[in-house]
């Protein structure tokens, strides 16, 4: 019986490193094809259409951009890596929710409903939260509200109430049965009798990452027919910094920025000009690179898509020449799905400022952050609390990882996790120590794998940083972001050994 079930999970595995395997060759031509969707959908001339195309190629576009995000993070996690953490930022608030009523009044037109948007008055302009995990549970609520309701409307009310947001969704159909109501947020919540195709998966994942924002949700059926599903987030998770920000002073930094659109060049100027900083400007890749071979520059913003040369091709041609090594070189793209990062990075980047930007305080504490990282100044210790968030798994995905394992292969699981977790710590440290960048790339590489697997999202990405520093032979940077990852995966280290104690 024992070599049975040895034999089965042996099977498993190969089964499991198989499909790993097939992602993995359909993982780039999926990314490249869903890019291709995104930047054709924003090179249409939309002042030559009609105002319903228009109104449909926008809803096109905003559902494209989110499926790009969620693509990417499926990927990941089918591949073994789990997806980047999701981290609060400020937006605009009402942009956002007119997205969603685009979104969403399509779907319902097409099943012949209607969805009506409701904001209050007192609704703030912007907001500070993980935007796209609050996307994703409302997106899970709409589509479950249209799935339940056959005529009338839906009606998503956005409300601040006892310093609380709060979101309703609100249908016209029968409401939820009481086997419904008792299997609530569960995995297979959907009842064996439904008449309805589903599992009930939607609610479960909202409510995980509800708990993430640290919000309240709560559903109740309506008296006569339909049902009203309810998010509520405390204060301390939307409301931004009230206090005026303070704009990073750049007064001291020559900017070179390489950007061939006008309008974007007038944004970067005006912001670049407010933080005090000297640019000048070339408008495609032949003038950046000669530039660059003449004179000296702080940091160099380099827009991907150029004519004549882009933004990869002027970094190859400098990082082959072994020329302005002293000098930070920052993609500025529009593009969002890792492969074009790995491709940006790969051509000898620095980092990457994504476009459009919407924020001049981050748009200066990034180009601050590129710039200081060029210099030689001690390391700051980490942040007990920041490290103490980067380290924690996430227990739903681990708790799914062991039992997928079943009982007789949970303690062999863990134990080969706890000895390659420690083993990266080990080696990590002497990598980092010694300089070996390419023990740092090997280490950093198991690492993304390993936090990725037990949902460990922030670790992953931090090792993501540590990783493309070695690729980039910027040793001098590791320090930093060594000290905050072996905190960090000291504390991972120490769940897993306690969830193993108790199961052994």
């Amino acid at each position: 019986m024992t070599a049975r079930r040895e034999g089965n999970a042996a099977a498993d595995r190969a089964q499991i490193r198989a499909v790993r395997a097939a992602i993995k060759l359909y993982s780039h031509d999926i990314r490249a094809a869903v890019s291709d969707v995104i930047g054709g959908l924003r090179l249409i001339d939309r002042a030559r259409l009609d105002s319903d195309t228009q109104d449909q190629v926008e809803r096109v576009q905003i559902a494209g951009e989110a499926l790009a995000e969620l693509v990417d993070a499926a990927l990941l996690e089918l591949e073994g890596r789990a997806d980047e953490s999701a981290v609060d930022q400020v937006f605009d608030f009402r942009s956002f929710l007119a997205g969603v009523e685009m979104r969403w009044s399509g779907r319902a037109r097409e099943q012949g409903l209607t969805f009506r948007l409701d904001v209050d008055r007192d609704v703030p302009e912007r907001v500070s939260v993980a935007r796209i995990k609050l996307d994703r549970i409302l997106g899970n609520l709409i589509a479950n509200a249209l799935k339940f309701t056959d005529q009338g409307r839906v009606t998503l009310k956005v409300a601040c109430r006892d310093d609380r947001l709060e979101f309703s969704v609100r249908d016209q159909g029968p409401g939820f049965s009481d086997t419904a109501l008792e299997r609530l947020f569960t995995p297979d919540g959907r009842p064996q009798d439904a008449t309805r195709p589903g599992t009930g998966l939607g609610l479960h994942i909202s409510k995980d990452l509800a708990d993430s924002l640290g919000a309240e949700l709560t559903v109740i059926n309506l008296a006569g027919h339909g049902a009203e599903v309810r998010l509520r987030l405390p204060p301390e998770g939307w409301k931004p910094d009230e206090a005026e920000p303070v704009l990073p002073d750049l007064s001291d930094l020559s900017v070179l920025v390489a950007e061939d659109n006008e309008t974007n060049q007038i944004i970067v100027r005006q912001m670049l000009e407010r933080m005090g900083a000297r640019m000048r400007l070339a408008r495609d890749g032949v003038e950046a690179l000669a530039a660059l071979k003449v004179d000296r520059f702080d940091i160099a913003l380099l827009d991907i898509e150029m004519p004549r040369m882009t933004g990869i091709e002027v970094m190859r041609d400098l990082r082959a020449r072994g020329a302005v090594p002293e000098t930070p070189l920052v993609a500025l793209t529009a593009y969002i799905l890792r492969d074009n990062r790995e491709a940006i990075y790969a051509a000898g980047a620095d980092g990457v400022i994504a476009k459009p930007i919407r924020s001049i305080q981050d748009f200066g504490q990034a180009i601050r952050r590129h710039v200081d990282r060029s210099g030689d100044g001690p390391a700051p210790v980490p942040d007990p609390e920041v490290t103490q968030r980067i380290g924690q798994l996430d227990r739903n995905r681990f708790d799914a990882i062991l039992q997928a394992a079943g009982p007789d292969g949970r303690e062999e699981f863990l134990r080969h996790l706890l000895a390659d977790l420690r083993s990266v710590a080990r080696l990590l440290h002497a990598g980092v120590e010694g300089r070996d960048a390419g023990l740092v790339r090997a280490q950093t590489h198991i690492l993304i794998s390993l936090a990725g697997a037990v949902g460990a999202d922030r670790l992953q990405g931090l090792a993501e940083s540590l990783n493309a520093t070695a690729h980039r032979g910027r040793m001098e940077e590791a320090p930093t972001l060594v000290a905050t990852c072996r905190q960090a995966l000291a504390i991972l280290i120490e769940q897993v050994e306690r969830r193993a104690a108790r199961e052994a």
